[in-house]
């Protein structure tokens, strides 16, 4: 059975949840298969969830619980037809991927790419195992060679994009929080040191040491988590401050961000419940790539979840949560690299980013065919359902 994305506004009695549900920071709400009630979308109005994906029959029409519709005979040849296009243009997209995927210039990017998640792996062992000094310089080198494979920030962020589904969440996870720290720390501080931004580099590369010392099982378990696992993983940050505390060679600040990259400038993170003015600057900018890209990406609990859909959570709680002057121009620069990207929308029509609403990132001018849709102003809340990349 097939499925497709709507508002949880537009959400009804009897739809069937097609996917696991989670709130902005990973937690479960409901699993797939849900039998949605009046009072489980008021949950999810409370939790924060701005859309969710629901079953479909073969039609496209929502499959229910019980008085399941059948689409009328004479809408079948254009539901095929809209089925064709669909298939044919993510076939074409997939082509273009597999091309930029075989060029050249990716394969550069790829390979020190490689090289600097395993150099990583090395190091977080040899500090974790048998309590060795880091060696910044040396992890620093790898992650500015992968910087230097990228034309500009855009480039980069189209260069991860195609790195999605690589193995070793962690470590992966890891360089590319340094690589959008670092994007982040030359936007917002455009005369920034090469001193300090090799200081907040380092404190991306290594704000999730703390990992290392929390069980496989639990890092990858693929169902929800109980009480007791989420608190262990949330001691991360405790055994990650412990650790680098502990190397004579770093800057305490890279400690701090280990420790405080969990914390939001309204109080509500962990583990202190810090706010912004008690929270140091360079973790709040790693607090930012941190999300972005463990939303973004694959997890074992759950798929990669749509960029606009992460660019909407940030707009809808980002104002309180993150400091907005490190993340609207992260934003902006986040959704400048879909510009011309192929986009699935809500109906299944397939269309083209063509102009960024600079008042709602994640609502840009979309392209099908002759037709153009503001999604800021579309009356029928047609939303990207998934960017074809």
């Amino acid at each position: 059975m097939a499925a497709k994305r709507i508002l949880t506004s537009r959400a009804t009695q009897n739809m069937i949840v097609a996917d696991d549900v989670y709130t902005s920071d990973d937690k479960l709400v409901i699993p797939e298969g849900t039998v949605l009630t009046e009072d489980i979308i008021d949950s999810l109005k409370e939790y924060g969830v701005f859309a969710i994906r629901i079953k479909v029959d073969d039609d496209g029409n929502n499959a229910a619980a019980e008085n399941e519709k059948v689409t009328p005979a004479g809408d079948e040849a254009l539901n095929e037809q809209r089925q064709e296009i669909k298939n044919s243009a993510e076939q074409e997209h997939e082509s273009f991927l597999k091309q930029v995927k075989e060029s050249k210039e990716f394969e550069v990017f790829h390979s020190a790419f490689v090289d600097s998640v395993d150099n990583l792996k090395n190091v977080f062992s040899k500090v974790v195992m048998h309590n060795e000094q880091i060696d910044g310089e040396s992890i620093l080198s790898d992650v500015e060679n992968v910087v230097s494979k990228g034309r500009n920030s855009i480039h980069i962020l189209d260069m991860l994009q195609c790195m999605r589904g690589y193995d070793d969440v962690t470590y992966v996870h890891s360089v590319n929080v340094a690589l959008l720290s670092n994007m982040i720390g030359r936007i917002v501080y455009p005369d920034i040191s090469d001193e300090e931004l090799k200081v907040l580099t380092l404190a991306g590369l290594l704000h999730d040491i703390g990992k290392m010392m929390v069980p496989d099982n639990i890092i990858q378990k693929k169902g929800r988590l109980t009480l007791p696992e989420y608190n262990l993983v949330k001691t991360h940050v405790l055994f990650g401050n412990n650790i680098l505390k502990g190397i004579d060679n770093l800057d305490p600040r890279i400690a701090e961000v280990a420790m405080r990259h969990h914390e939001r400038c309204d109080g509500t993170g962990y583990p202190g419940g810090y706010k912004r003015e008690q929270i140091e600057p360079f973790a709040r900018i790693v607090a930012i790539a941190d999300t972005y890209d463990a939303m973004t990406s694959d997890r074992a609990y759950r798929a990669a979840i749509c960029p606009f859909d992460v660019i909407e959570m940030f707009e809808r709680e980002g104002i309180v949560k993150y400091d907005v002057a490190f993340l609207l121009p992260f934003l902006e620069k986040a959704v400048q690299a879909y510009m011309n990207t192929d986009v699935r929308l809500s109906t299944n029509q397939i269309g083209k980013v063509i102009m960024i609403n600079k008042n709602e990132f994640s609502k840009p001018v979309v392209q099908v065919g002759d037709e153009f849709y503001d999604l800021s102003k579309e009356t029928n809340d047609i939303v990207i359902d998934k960017v074809l990349i």
